[in-house]
């Protein structure tokens, strides 16, 4: 039998005869520690590769086994470092679904066995205004896949299960996954201002996130106009909701659609003629942005006054009550994402037909 003095000498043990073993857990009082073993991206510029690490799990959180995840263009971005604040080494991939292998003491409403999504944030404070009031994505605490957490091209990962969010029969499968992120972020968007049934509105740019953002407008009972800039898309797009196609590098085309919108969601990461698009816009009317262009947005501060009225905001993932709207919709109408299913082992090859967009929406990989 052991005897500690203190508490920090009972860590110190926990952690010693956790790095023991690789396959195995030992489990003490409080916490516990597990090696994961994923896919990483080492320095700025280089593939992924094997990669182990250790995570400490405390009674809150749930080990999930991963079964999907995909890769999009924001974890091409962050391997390259495109923002400039990518801390290696990297395990992307924040859209994931997995099974609950192991569940923390503190936790009722999950148990082992169950089928979770998980998304890009993965914890919150629970004590700072924002968590109180239950937008959780706001938390200056929390933390992100891909930020500050390793994420989903891995065999396994541990998060709060506040985080972890049970899924229905329906949304279990691999092209479910993109939902966890591809679809919050725009169905927030959409339900932050206040799209109505009835109204006309278009998605600017289909792919990951635009695919999706079709689905949820149309089954609200909306008129939806899908932008893109390729052709071949077209039957495909209508099939998902479009009523109608508009090449969104048309200028021509573009300057014939004057005030005949109520809103615009613009999931795009294109520089564009965004005067277009404003003044495609009713009076009142509201441009929302949930893809980042790679470049500043440039546009006439006189196309949102004079006459019109209209309005310009972004959206941020969304709460835990957002994403749980989120699903219940997506279950209601059977909404998935359209993609393409790849092994595991092919996550370098599909990072660079992700980069290049060479992927038909959504990318996802299986465990």
């Amino acid at each position: 039998m052991f005897l500690f003095s203190d508490f920090n000498n009972f860590e110190s043990m926990a952690r010693l005869y956790s790095c023991v073993v690789i396959e195995k857990r030992w489990k003490v009082n409080y916490n516990w520690f597990m090696k994961i073993k994923g896919l990483a991206v080492l320095k700025a510029g280089e593939k992924l590769q094997e990669f182990e690490y250790e995570k400490e799990i405390t009674d809150n959180d749930v080990l999930v086994k991963i079964k999907y995840s995909t890769i999009t263009l924001g974890d091409t971005r962050f391997i390259e470092n495109f923002w400039g604040d990518t801390k290696y080494p990297l395990i992307p991939s924040l859209e994931i679904i997995g099974e609950i292998q192991e569940v923390g003491k503190n936790i009722n409403e999950l148990t082992k066995g169950d089928i979770v999504g998980i998304g890009y944030q993965v914890s919150a404070c629970f004590e700072c205004e924002y968590c109180l009031a239950g937008k959780e994505q706001f938390c200056q605490k929390q933390k992100l896949i891909c930020v500050s957490e390793f994420g989903g091209l891995a065999d396994s990962i541990a998060v709060d299960h506040r985080f972890a969010f049970k899924l229905p029969e329906n949304l279990q499968d691999a092209f479910s996954t993109p939902l966890m992120c591809s679809g919050l972020t725009p169905f927030v968007g959409i339900k932050k201002a206040g799209v109505k049934e009835g109204t006309k509105v278009g998605v600017i740019g289909v792919g990951g996130l635009g695919h999706l953002a079709i689905q949820f407008l149309n089954k609200m009972g909306c008129t939806v106009t899908a932008f893109s800039h390729t052709t071949s898309k077209t039957d495909l797009l209508k099939e998902l909701g479009a009523s109608d196609v508009v090449d969104s590098t048309n200028e021509e085309e573009l300057s014939k659609l004057e005030r005949q919108y109520d809103f615009l969601i613009s999931t795009s990461s294109a520089s564009l003629d965004w005067n277009l698009y404003v003044k495609a816009l009713k009076p009142e009317g509201t441009l929302c942005f949930v893809g980042l262009p790679p470049k500043e947005v440039s546009l006439k501060a006189e196309l949102l006054a004079d006459y019109a009225q209209r309005s310009i905001i972004g959206n941020y993932i969304g709460s835990r009550k957002d994403m749980i709207e989120m699903l219940e919709f997506a279950s209601k109408h059977n909404i998935k994402a359209v993609g393409e299913l790849f092994k595991m082992s092919e996550a370098n090859e599909v990072a660079e037909k992700v980069k290049n967009n060479s992927v038909n929406f959504s990318a996802i990989l299986e465990n």
